[in-house]
């Protein structure tokens, strides 16, 4: 099962593929911010410091978001939107 570590809280969590990086740091026990939770506020915007390979594409909602808040999509990514993929790990940063 893929481990999502959230920074800097350093806690980790083992969930199913599929499942969205919001409820993954939750399960984690961090409380994670967001906003909208459909992909269109950008409130829960991190940065995947290891393991974006292990994350599901963005969608094109994703990328005008990330875009309009000047954000690299290949660093970071909505926590609300986006699903763990697995196999592998994922470690995401908080705060933006």
């Amino acid at each position: 099962m893929p481990r999502v570590t959230v920074l800097p809280a350093n806690t980790s969590a083992d969930v199913p593929p599929g499942e969205l990086l919001l409820d993954a740091g939750e399960k984690a026990g961090v409380d994670m911010e967001a906003g909208c939770f459909n992909c269109s506020c950008g409130t829960c915007v991190v940065e995947v410091t290891d393991g974006m390979a292990n994350l599901e594409e963005p969608t094109p909602e994703e990328l005008d978001v990330l875009d309009q808040w000047n954000k690299d999509p290949e660093r970071f990514r909505l926590t609300c939107c986006v699903k763990v993929k697995g196999p592998g790990n994922v470690t995401i940063r908080q705060g933006h």
